[in-house]
């Protein structure tokens, strides 16, 4: 305490006192938090704990600044000290107050910046494996700039036991979520989103409630959640149901049905809600206002003087969306001339950081995926490209502009290059690639050529376990499925989609799934609609000889698989059929003979096989392709001559 000058208190507590203080050294005005500590060994584990608090850097966040112990001789008591950012404006309790007093709502458009700034500070604060525990609208301060700044994090050793927050104060008690009263289930992640959901619903119900009414309600809605039903009759009138949409998901009762930030950052209300708030846009901003007061007159796009050049120019103007789309596309022009465009590797590393500096911007985004597909075809397997700082922009594309179907299948076709690259696929799996990927065919379904796009890419990823494993998780399979449904009369997307089938059904995990979806049906029918589609009719037997290896039941359906309005649909009669009109094309027929092998290690279905007489192709396929290594069906071929043998078919 030496170093800092009391000037004033701001409050006190049973356990704890508040107050604004002067650092000698500088004159800067900060607060200091004393908080009473019982336990030494308490302050020590404290002190762990809160170093990684002053590690939080970030536009919308306000960590700690120092912390130290103690010792208060008037008292003989042992006191932890937080020193955290003084905010001269405020914090968002009194702009709500504010707006109460005058029963008037706050605007959407100014609730969903403020609401953007704090999802950005809890995705931030998440992924450093922190958690806040006491998100209210005192906590959350008003910066000079006008944008929001969550702060005053608690340290759990001290103000709260292990995670359960039996220490909370009772205005923190009002936003603790329901699963944390009992003192037995510790606060996570999930129990932030309820506490922003109910500062949410403060700023909603400021024309409606007062601050007593308002807690009130949040009490009510713990214990019955229609209550919040209500509550949304009285402001529809003032705001979107895609906000009520947004707050009756973070007031969920059940944790586990409750999104994390990041889930939430899947919502299109709460993407446009970032959009408002981007913090890698704001240093963006500073820096052009400074340009535009005080800088020259901005240069032309240099033509005909070499990429070189180009390169440059896209790197003193970055912030600006005109010229950097000017220079995307000039270098989308010289990419199509014969001699190609070659570019060194930071300047591959400059395209993709002008892509994110202009992340909004649709069309330098299709620019940029362009020139960066046209580099890839040339590139060494240990290019930029195929490295973490492309691969991330390209993801963060998709995910922005996620009803564009230009970005999507540009972005896609250049996932689907990258796929290649061993070092690249797990590094796409781990910027959401995957996911970006299945979203896509979600959205835009009935796009056939965006649809085979992600279906090659998906194929290319899911060789990769890690990628499969992802896939898995994400239910992959039904979108497949409910893509190959839409277009089962184009080829391309049929081929795609079986063999992304193919990849999937390597994991138990995915069998309920694909039984439930029929898959065995849609390979039938894959392979009848295109039987003359050599890669169609190969991927197709690939996959049905996964699925018949490992699913018994999978197996029973190639015989006969129920069809429309009670008929019946044997699968062997197509396969034959189909043999018929590749029998010399040998990937063809090892598929066909994977699938007979596969099926004939059932027992009870050798004689199935025999009644279709399989063995007559066996036979010629034994005596065709008997140099070939790969075509060994003998053993198949045995078992049904054996059978027919003993029951003279």
């Amino acid at each position: 305490m030496e170093g800092y000058t009391l000037k004033e208190c701001l409050g006190k507590g049973a356990q704890a006192m508040v107050h604004i203080v002067e650092r000698k050294s500088d004159h800067q005005i900060f607060v200091l938090k004393k908080v009473e500590c019982f336990d030494e060994s308490a302050a020590n584990k404290a002190f762990k704990e809160a170093e990684s608090l002053q590690n939080l850097h970030h536009p919308y966040v306000s960590g700690y600044r120092d912390f130290f112990v103690h010792w208060e001789k008037n008292d003989s008591s042992m006191y932890i000290c937080i020193l955290m950012d003084y905010f001269p404006n405020g914090d968002l309790g009194h702009l709500i107050q504010k707006s109460r007093s005058k029963k008037e709502a706050i605007p959407e458009e100014k609730i969903k910046k403020w609401l953007g700034e704090i999802i950005e500070a809890l995705i931030f604060v998440h992924k450093k494996n922190t958690i806040h525990r006491d998100i209210r609208p005192s906590n959350i301060f008003l910066k000079d700039d006008g944008t929001l700044c969550l702060g005053d994090f608690s340290v759990a050793t001290v103000l709260g036991d292990a995670l359960t927050c039996t220490r909370a104060s009772v205005s923190s008690l009002n936003y603790m979520p329901p699963e944390c009263r009992d003192g037995k289930t510790c606060y996570n992640e999930k129990g932030d989103i309820w506490s922003l959901g109910c500062v949410l619903f403060e700023l909603v119900t400021t024309r409606c409630f007062d601050s007593n009414l308002a807690i009130s309600k949040l009490q009510e809605i713990k214990e019955e959640p229609l209550v919040l039903e209500e509550v949304f009759e009285d402001i529809e009138k003032d705001f979107s149901d895609d906000i009520i949409s947004v707050l009756r998901s973070m007031l969920k009762k059940n944790h586990d049905t409750r999104p994390s930030a990041q889930e939430l950052l899947r919502v299109p209300y709460i993407k446009s809600c970032v959009e408002l708030s981007d913090y890698t846009q704001l240093e963006k901003r500073k820096r052009i206002q400074l340009t535009s007061t005080t800088g020259p007159q901005m240069p032309t796009m240099p033509r005909d003087q070499g990429v070189l050049k180009v390169v440059e120019y896209l790197a003193s103007m970055v912030d600006f969306e005109s010229c950097v789309q000017e220079a995307l596309d000039y270098l989308v022009e010289l990419s199509k001339q014969e001699e190609g465009l070659h570019i060194y590797p930071k300047g591959k590393k400059l395209i993709a950081m002008a892509m994110k500096n202009n992340l909004t911007c649709k069309e330098i985004q299709v620019a940029g995926c362009t020139v960066l597909n046209n580099l890839i075809y040339s590139a060494e397997p240990d290019d930029v490209l195929f490295g973490s700082d492309v691969i991330m922009v390209v993801t963060d594309a998709m995910e922005t502009h996620r009803q564009s179907i230009e970005v999507q299948q540009i972005a896609a076709t250049l996932l689907m290059a990258m796929t290649s690259n061993s070092s690249a696929a797990p590094i796409i799996g781990a910027m959401k690639g995957v996911q970006d990927l299945l979203a896509a065919m979600r959205t835009h379904q009935n796009d056939a050529k965006l649809c085979c796009t992600c279906l090659h890419a998906l194929w290319g990823l899911t060789v990769n376990e890690s990628n499969a494993r992802i896939a898995t998780v994400e239910k992959g399979v039904i979108d497949v499925c409910n893509v190959l449904k839409v277009h089962m009369q184009s080829p391309e997307v049929v081929e795609a989609a079986c063999a992304a089938l193919l990849a999937l059904s390597l994991y138990d995990e995915n069998l309920q799934l694909i039984g439930d979806l029929d898959c065995v049906g849609l390979l039938i029918e894959a392979i009848k609609n295109h039987s003359k589609n050599a890669k169609v009719v190969k991927n197709s037997c690939l996959a049905l000889a996964s699925l018949v290896d490992v699913d018994e039941e999978s197996a029973y359906r190639v015989l006969t698989n129920e069809g429309p309005k009670g008929t019946h649909i044997p699968g062997i009669p197509i396969i034959k059929k189909t043999y018929e009109l590749h029998r010399d094309n040998v990937e063809v027929v090892e598929s066909i003979v994977t699938l007979f092998m596969e099926l004939a290690n059932y027992d009870d279905l050798i004689q199935d096989l025999s009644y279709y007489h399989v063995e007559m192709h066996l036979n010629e396929i034994v005596r065709k392709f008997s140099m070939n290594k790969s075509l060994i069906c003998n053993k198949t071929l045995n078992s049904i001559l054996h059978l027919n043998k003993g029951t003279n078919i």
